[in-house]
């Protein structure tokens, strides 16, 4: 399983605050199958609890996150003003006969101590929308994002990266159960636009989290891809909804993630049904559904070529 975070990533600050005025709880859902029901059951140590319903306090060795969360840790806080601080050793003295105190002063970084919370893991299975399992980190926190309860957010998400290998924040029902939403993606379909509007597009979208730099890059890529003359683009809510779409036939699609440090997906075949999927089980359970381009020196290149391939035939 994935591990926590170091900080808190802008994106989960940004899914948090579209919760609106809500409670909320980080988690994971996957497609149900008897080999992950049995992973997460035994790796995290789970009792069940109710028909289908298990909960347990996951152990240390799952990693330093669910250490933290049994004993507790020590930070370091950065944000805050140094303090002045002294401390005595005691050093041998010259001729050998004896010690003498030694006292050093300097101005340090203040640590605050985090008791563990001994917050537990729950896994469910549900039949609506779709037959899955949900894994929960059972600690109800706010939403919209604030400032003041980083720590908190930060140290759910971790747990539910390292249980779950993933963090998405649920609001909850009154009854305090996840509230899934289904997953089914409803794609729009987009006018071409100009360089322009694309440069418009993508500032709103990405300018208050991208580097001047990345929005080039971003503009550079949605341009080439555009310039080999898609029928259509679209935009979907869900699975690969941080992608752009470019409907290039009835059966081929390429998906653009414009962020910097993402690949370029071409879905064949049932793409509407295969954008439903999240990026992991795409890779791990669509082969020869898909390919998936890097972005190396010659991306471009290998997406003209596939284009090139599927127009004729």
């Amino acid at each position: 399983m994935s591990s926590g975070f170091r900080s808190l990533p802008d994106e989960i600050k940004a899914e948090i605050d579209s919760l609106g005025e809500a409670q909320f709880v980080f988690g994971a859902v996957k497609n149900f199958s008897e080999q992950l029901l049995a992973d997460w059951t035994r790796r995290l140590e789970l009792e069940e609890v109710d028909d289908e319903a298990w909960i347990a306090l996951p152990p240390a060795s799952t990693g330093r996150w669910s250490r933290w969360n049994i004993t507790g840790r020590e930070i370091v806080r950065r944000d805050l003003p140094k303090v002045f601080r002294s401390w005595t050793i005691e050093a041998p003295d010259f001729s050998g006969s004896g010690t003498h105190p030694i006292t050093h002063s300097r101005d340090v970084f203040q640590k605050q101590r985090l008791f563990g919370q001994q917050i537990e893991a729950a896994v469910t299975r549900r039949s609506e929308p779709r037959d899955s399992l949900v894994g929960t980190v059972l600690l109800t926190l706010p939403a919209p994002y604030d400032d003041e309860a980083e720590q908190a957010y930060l140290y759910a998400a971790s747990l539910a990266r390292t249980w779950f290998g993933s963090a998405t924040a649920y609001s909850i029902d009154e009854t305090g159960i996840p509230l899934v939403p289904d997953r089914h993606v409803s794609w729009d379909f987009l006018p071409d636009g100009t360089v322009e509007d694309i440069r418009e597009a993508v500032e709103r979208k990405f300018g208050g989290s991208a580097l001047p730099q990345e929005i080039e890059i971003i503009i550079d890529r949605l341009q080439k891809v555009q310039s080999l003359g898609p029928e259509k683009r679209l935009v979907g809510t869900s699975g690969l909804q941080r992608y752009i779409g470019y409907l290039f036939g009835d059966n081929f699609v390429a998906f653009e993630n414009p962020r910097v440090g993402n690949a370029l997906y071409l879905l064949y075949g049932d793409w509407e049904s295969l954008s439903q999927l999240s990026r992991s089980e795409l890779l791990s359970s669509r082969q020869g559904e898909f390919d998936r381009i890097i972005h190396t020196s010659r991306w471009f290149e290998r997406l003209r070529v596939a284009v090139y391939n599927y127009r004729h035939g």
